[in-house]
């Protein structure tokens, strides 16, 4: 019965989640959000056909490690070492503004003192998933935002996972004070996590482990899919590494997968393996993943906590929007990318719901509370894409329109006459980028 139930919760679940993400899709939205809506009308909020079980959250485990291995791998390790520097300055800020607002927020609310940090830890969190799924919606995971953000929500995780282990080892009860035997413990074991990715990647380049001794070797193996094999091993092996150093295993499905990039496969084994791994992740996971999420809230459950909620809701995603745009102006990006990276930096998704489950099996929070948070994770992740979206598209425009002008005023003197690029020509197309962006979109 219980295989059953499984496979009737994996029909359903792909079946709506398929139709509502291409209807979305027509509509010019990201079809997650399609996929998320799928699971809140299969569950307790709307139909209650399905529910939350142990079964689904290992599936969304399952998924959340294919979005963020998939994520990793279509990085480049060049690219993210470009971004560093903002990318840092926006995850310091991204969560510190988020964290304090909703710290103070739930204070205010009377919420007790681990309760009101806790919740400022949720408020403070940028899942990689969501927005490693939402750049690749848009089609800008590569680009200076989407490198930017993916390598920020990193930073943010890391800095989520820290606070979340000084949270549970705070003094509560009886004591009065930090453990700081553990605290040192914890902060020797990420050290020794980190210590030994450097080292791996040392290693690989000092002794030239790179695609131009693997791809031979993979061409002697008998089957393409061996090099898949071999693939999600190492990334299952270094998510494991990562998991049992106190660390979320999703920080080494990222690292693994941007460390075994295409330079390390060459570009011809690389696609054939991002390939495979992109059908399974986006045709099976990522849907079940998202439908995962719409099944944790319930609406009924929000009915005597209207109030916090709203306020929480509020200031989740006011701080994360100033908190972005402050560190991406302050780091060069021009008005419409700052307000894009704030709001990409909202979608909390299962990074939250994850802690949030822990803490409420621990008593850190009650279920009033836990529905709040949940509900704020959901939401956030709904919007994410829609208030994002006019933003890049802006950024793009106004991108391909710069192109367009330097294009023109780069060719030759000499080509103005014989390709009849003239003054009224170059005044003509300024008028149109104006027109245009009066409009909101382009003009034939």
């Amino acid at each position: 019965m219980q295989i059953e139930h499984l496979l009737l919760t994996l029909v359903l679940s792909l079946a709506l989640a398929r139709i509502l993400g291409e209807l979305f899709r027509r509509m010019k939205q990201p079809s997650l959000v399609g996929e998320l809506l799928a699971g809140v009308i299969l569950g307790p909020s709307l139909l209650a056909i399905l529910s939350p079980d142990d079964s689904m959250t290992i599936l969304a485990n399952v998924a959340v490690f294919f979005l963020i291995f998939m994520a990793g791998l279509e990085l480049n390790l060049s690219e993210i070492r470009k971004s560093t520097k903002p990318a840092f300055l926006l995850a310091i800020v991204g969560f510190t503004i988020p964290f304090v607002s909703g710290y103070y927020t739930s204070l205010f609310f009377g919420l007790g003192q681990i309760q009101s940090l806790f919740v400022g830890l949720l408020l403070s969190i940028t899942a990689i998933p969501v927005s490693s799924m939402i750049l690749m919606e848009f089609g800008i995971l590569k680009s200076k935002i989407g490198t930017t953000v993916i390598t920020a929500a990193l930073i943010n995780d890391i800095m989520a996972m820290i606070v979340f282990s000084l949270i549970l080892i705070y003094p509560t009860g009886t004591q009065t004070s930090f453990d700081y035997y553990e605290v040192g413990l914890m902060g020797a074991k990420i050290t020794i996590f980190f210590a030994v990715l450097a080292a791996v990647v040392f290693v690989m380049k000092k002794t030239n482990i790179t695609s131009q001794r693997v791809e031979p070797f993979i061409e002697k193996l008998k089957t393409k899919e061996a090099s898949v094999g071999i693939l999600l091993s190492l990334g299952i092996s270094i998510a494991l590494f990562a998991h049992y150093f106190n660390l979320h295993f999703i920080i080494g499905a990222f690292f693994a997968g941007l460390i075994f990039g295409s330079k390390f496969w060459g570009e011809k084994i690389h696609h054939h393996n991002s390939k495979l791994i992109s059908g399974i992740t986006f045709g099976f996971f990522a849907p079940l993943f998202f439908v995962f999420i719409g099944l944790e809230f319930d609406l009924m459950s929000l009915t005597d906590s209207a109030p916090l909620f709203l306020a929480l809701f509020s200031v989740a995603v006011a701080s994360k929007i100033v908190g972005g745009f402050l560190a991406a102006r302050i780091t060069r990006f021009s008005n419409n990318e700052s307000v894009a990276i704030g709001c990409l930096m909202n979608g909390r998704g299962m990074v939250e719901m994850a802690i949030a489950s822990i803490g409420y099996s621990l008593g850190l929070i009650d279920t009033a509370l836990f529905s709040v948070v949940i509900a704020i994770g959901f939401l956030t992740t709904i919007i994410t894409p829609v208030i994002a979206k006019p933003f890049i598209y802006r950024t793009l425009s106004k991108h391909g329109q710069d192109s367009e002008i330097k294009h023109q005023i780069s060719e030759p003197k000499k080509n103005f006459s014989s390709h009849n690029i003239t003054y009224r020509k170059f005044h003509n197309l300024i008028d149109k980028m104006y027109f245009e962006k009066f409009l909101g979109h382009k003009t034939n």
